[in-house]
């Protein structure tokens, strides 16, 4: 449904254009910060190692104590560390090497001057790759294995530049007196297993004279390392089985393995995620607060924020970029959640709200939307997909942004995003190999990034519902659906759009099952026959997230209460109608300058679940069709049909989650709900009663 919005979604982000940007970062310190200087608009100067920016005229203000982002209302911009150092350190040398054992040496080389205005850190290279950082003039090496020559090199660095390599010094290590492999390991068990881990333990083998034992764990999803006799493996699937087997490891060789089977328990909640739309807070006045006022966080295990845009591809790359940084972070007046803003980071906007719920909720995971149904976003996804350097650049660029939370020169806000979803619409067939080798580029950088935080990332996309064919060239033929699980948490798999405005033929739009009086029998358009194709695979079904709209499709003119409006020909789609229910919008499909008083969607052929519950009200009657979990509303008088979702089918499509073992539902999208959240309840309530 993500297309239906673009032209507002366009319209808004315009406005970011007019708000000024901070000055790049700078390595080198601009001129000292006077308090008798008279500063204007644009003219820089630096304190305590920052450097500024003044955003107009400034006298005795001093920027470390009177800066802020767009927005703030202060006199300074903050744009970068920077560095009285402007010399590169020589090269080091006296390089040698003392003490060299089986799998370690000492290296050892003479003190670099420093610079006027510099520090000197070294970096210890061995082969070239750097291996240590130290501020010391020594480092010892370990891990080295035996009988081996290495080679190894010290270079001197400040904020300037890093030196050149010092001459090498080489290095064989001893032998080892490690001849015999170790013994299997013995006593393997497994405890404490959950819907994600398993804690795995074991009888520790005795080494042998000169040897010493490390364990390897296989059957998960990596291969774990540890020297001591147990682990525990985490990021495990539900309801699903593994077969752990640990081997034992010596300097002569790696011992048989034991075994132990695995099944993990069911999830201890299905997900129940909504997605919020950057743009909601324009003319449908929807914002994070809404969503507290309302109850709906209380119930959302997830939430999705759409979109991220990304930039034009330059030689196969591509980078995120913030869509509406004025929705995002810039607009001061967005409603609060819970107490003030404090303006953390220079980070107001959705992102503050988003800040302030997450601390309201602090389950609550949420995750940033790259692309959407956009043609240049889709256009880089396929070039940057297409090459290594490509796929790296777009990952590092989208974790550095949304997940390390470093959103523009001085603007930060750590901790916002909680994983990424891809929003691809859709790879085509030539895409295949590249979109899962994009999926595993961002799962490997963010599995890197948990090694240095501790914190697990989430890492999910949305998939496509149906089979590609001549007019939508991207379908769940053209991805590898499982090696493209095997790289995501979970994914977001669209459960309507089934029948649209791209037909005047009347039908269920999301409906769970098929049916015979369906003029699209056998055709695989319905929410089932996507959960088989995708579960046909071997893919894990807790993997499979449902998606539920908040609006409803709807067609106008030569319908009859027969079927209630459905399975008809219709002469044109549904007007705009009125949010209360009454009329139709006066500028109709005109998001550019609408009407006060329209549906929010402001698109022919659509109106949210809001404005169909004030239609029920108002000449339409609601009619539920059990066979395909399926509802719609039908107005005689004007001879419109509307086809949505509501409790009842809710209801029905939930009991099929459980029954089939996925892995939840979400919203598309929560401004469509009514005032009371009714749908994302409704879905919760199921899910996690």
């Amino acid at each position: 449904m993500k297309r239906t919005f673009l032209s507002l979604f366009l319209l808004y982000g315009l406005i970011s254009l007019m708000i000024p940007k901070a000055a790049a970062a700078q390595g080198t310190c601009a001129t000292a910060w006077s308090d008798s200087m008279v500063y204007t608009a644009g003219m820089t100067a630096s304190q305590s190692g920052e450097n500024y920016v003044a955003n107009w005229w400034t006298q005795n203000q001093s920027p470390a104590t009177n800066s802020g982002g767009a927005g703030s209302g202060q006199p300074w911009t903050a744009t970068g560390a920077c560095s009285t150092c402007t010399a590169v350190p020589s090269v080091p040398t006296g390089l040698n090497a003392s003490g060299t054992t089986d799998s370690s040496t000492n290296l050892s080389w003479t003190a670099v001057a420093p610079p006027s205005g510099c520090s000197v850190s070294y970096k210890v290279l061995k082969s070239g790759a750097s291996i240590a950082t130290t501020t010391t003039t020594s480092d010892a090496v370990t891990g080295l294995s035996p009988s081996t020559a290495y080679s190894f090199t010290v270079e001197a660095t400040d904020t300037a530049g890093t030196s050149a390599p010092s001459s090498a010094v080489s290095v064989t290590t001893l032998a080892s007196s490690c001849t015999t492999v170790p013994s299997a390991p013995t006593g393997l068990k497994a405890t404490g297993t959950t819907d994600s881990t398993t804690n795995l333990s074991w009888t520790a083998v005795t080494p042998l004279s000169g040897c010493s034992i490390s364990y390897s764990i296989s059957g998960g999803p990596s291969t774990l390392t540890t020297t001591t006799a147990s682990d525990t493996v985490s990021s495990l699937t539900p309801s699903t089985s593994y077969t752990f087997t640990v081997v034992a490891k010596d300097h002569a060789g790696t011992s048989p393995g034991s075994s132990v089977t695995v099944t993990t328990s069911a999830p201890s909640s299905l997900i129940v995620g909504g997605w919020f739309e950057e743009w909601s807070i324009y003319y449908a006045g929807y914002n994070i607060s809404n969503m507290q006022a309302n109850g709906v966080a209380d119930k959302l295990t997830h939430l999705f924020y759409a979109f991220s845009a990304l930039t034009a591809p330059t030689s196969a790359t591509a980078a995120c970029v913030l869509a509406d940084p004025y929705a995002d972070y810039q607009k001061t007046s967005v409603p609060q959640v819970t107490g003030p803003y404090s303006g953390a980071g220079g980070v107001y906007g959705n992102f503050a709200a988003i800040q302030q719920l997450k601390g309201a909720h602090p389950n609550l995971k949420t995750l940033i939307s790259i692309g959407g149904a956009n043609a240049p976003n889709t256009a880089a996804f396929v070039s940057a997909a297409s090459t290594a350097a490509g796929r790296t650049a777009l990952a590092h660029s989208c974790i550095n942004m949304f997940i390390q939370g470093n959103l523009a020169s001085g603007i930060t806000a750590p901790g916002l995003f909680d994983g990424i979803n891809i929003d691809w619409e859709f790879p085509a067939a030539t895409d295949k190999t590249n979109f899962t080798a994009l999926l595993t580029e961002f799962r490997n950088q963010l599995t890197t990034l948990t090694a240095t935080t501790g914190k697990k990332y989430l890492l999910t996309f949305d998939a496509p519902a149906g089979l590609s064919d001549a007019n939508n060239p991207g379908g769940y033929d053209t991805i590898d659906i499982p090696a493209t699980f095997a790289q995501s948490d979970f994914v977001t798999i669209d459960g309507y759009n089934y029948a649209g405005d791209w037909e005047l033929a009347t039908n269920d739009a999301s409906p769970l099952y098929d049916a015979p009086a369906s003029p699209l029998y056998g055709t695989g358009l319905t929410i089932d026959a996507t959960v088989q194709a995708y579960l046909a695979t071997g893919v894990p079904a807790s993997k499979y997230t449902m998606g539920f709209p908040a609006y409803g499709a709807g067609w106008t003119g030569n319908l009859t209460s027969s079927n209630c409006g459905e399975y008809q020909n219709a002469t044109a789609v549904s007007p705009v109608p009125n949010a209360n229910g009454v009329g139709s919008c006066s500028t109709g499909n005109n998001q550019s300058s609408p009407a006060a008083g329209c549906d929010v969607m402001l698109t022919s052929g659509l109106a949210t679940y809001g404005t169909i519950q004030n239609l029920l009200h108002n000449g339409y009657s609601a009619c539920y069709d059990s066979t395909r979990a399926a509802t719609s509303a039908f107005n005689s008088s004007t001879h419109t049909v509307f086809s949505y979702d509501d409790a009842t089918s809710i209801a029905a499509k939930v009991t099929y989650i459980k029954s089939h073992g996925l892995g939840g539902g979400y919203v598309w999208a929560v401004k469509d709900d009514d005032a009371n959240g009714t749908l994302v309840k409704a879905l919760a309530t199921g899910l996690n009663p």
